[in-house]
């Protein structure tokens, strides 16, 4: 692609200047994605460790749209590698408020798909906290839904304490190696709703997500077996007083015994006693299993989260 490229903003009579991304946009671009979501629990430091830690197997490219030097739009795009399915991407553009209807977001847009054309990529996807803007323009753009599921959020200084039945106990993650609960996540991974299979999640991606500045370690909840093996777990990221909720599972063979359940309730709990006052996570329609337990605890909705995929 160029170094950059202007458009004629006719409202302003302005330029607008696209780029790739660098470390000094971190501000601007957290602030962007606060802006398209306010459940986003994110921090600059958060942002520039991602930033850092980029796998080169990932194939990112990420851009920011500039007017008058100032960043008013990010896009950032690569390879879906958390499944064996070949030719699978993602991307994701984000437009402040300010600055949309401007063909800013199209423009982006189109960077992005070249880039996954690039290095292959046949199929994208995209997800995003749903909107009828957003809605709308994705479907101008070619997109089709693919999944879709309620936004919902939860005081955690209500919830209750954990039940276990015999033989199994709740420990803070942060007492555990990373790589004994990555044998755990691998086969839950599989029953999540997706439009491409979570068959090939690698160790080193695990633990770039584990080593997050927003990784709440303490809250986060691993239920142990009477063998000291992690059997369940729920991961939580917190910012503040704010926090959202990662993955939550069980390995089948311990499954229907309330241990998801204790696990997202310690992990509440903790997050309260650490001064956490709103939670928020999503799930898809499909996954009746965990929106049962996200009803049970109290979740209620606040919006939704969607999935749209194209062809390329």
């Amino acid at each position: 692609m160029p170094t950059w490229s202007e458009l004629s903003d006719n409202r302003y009579g302005r330029f607008m200047r696209i780029r790739k991304m660098e470390e000094r946009d971190a501000d601007a671009v957290v602030e962007l994605f606060r802006a398209g979501d306010d459940t986003n629990v994110i921090t600059v430091e958060g942002f520039l460790y991602r930033l850092r830690t980029e796998l080169p197997r990932m194939r990112k490219l990420n851009l920011v749209a500039e007017i008058d030097d100032a960043v008013v739009a990010c896009g950032m795009t690569g390879l879906d590698i958390s499944t064996s399915t070949e030719g699978v991407g993602w991307a994701s553009v984000t437009v402040d408020p300010a600055h949309r209807s401007r063909g800013i977001g199209n423009d982006l847009g189109r960077h992005l798909l070249d880039h996954l054309r690039d290095i292959g990529v046949t199929k994208a996807t995209a997800f995003f906290r749903a909107t009828e803007d957003a809605e709308r323009w994705v479907v101008a753009q070619g997109w089709s839904q693919h999944l879709r599921g309620p936004l919902i959020a939860l005081d955690p200084r209500a919830v209750p304490e954990p039940v276990l039945p015999d033989g199994y106990r709740c420990v803070a993650m942060s007492g555990l190696a990373p790589e004994t609960v990555f044998e755990a996540i691998r086969e839950p991974a599989l029953d999540e709703p997706s439009p491409v299979p979570h068959d090939a999640i690698e160790l080193d991606d695990f633990l770039r997500d584990w080593s997050e500045p927003e990784s709440d370690m303490e809250s986060s909840t691993a239920v142990l077996d009477d063998e000291g093996t992690v059997v369940a777990f729920a991961f939580l990221y917190a910012v503040g007083d704010r926090a959202s909720h990662g993955f939550t599972g069980t390995v089948r063979a311990h499954r229907g015994r309330g241990l998801a359940t204790a696990a997202k309730r310690r992990a509440l709990r903790t997050a309260a006693e650490r001064g956490v006052t709103r939670v928020t996570t999503s799930n898809a329609e499909e996954n009746a299993a965990m929106r049962g337990i996200n009803r049970k605890l109290g979740f209620e909705p606040i919006g939704e989260h969607v999935i749209y995929g194209r062809d390329l």
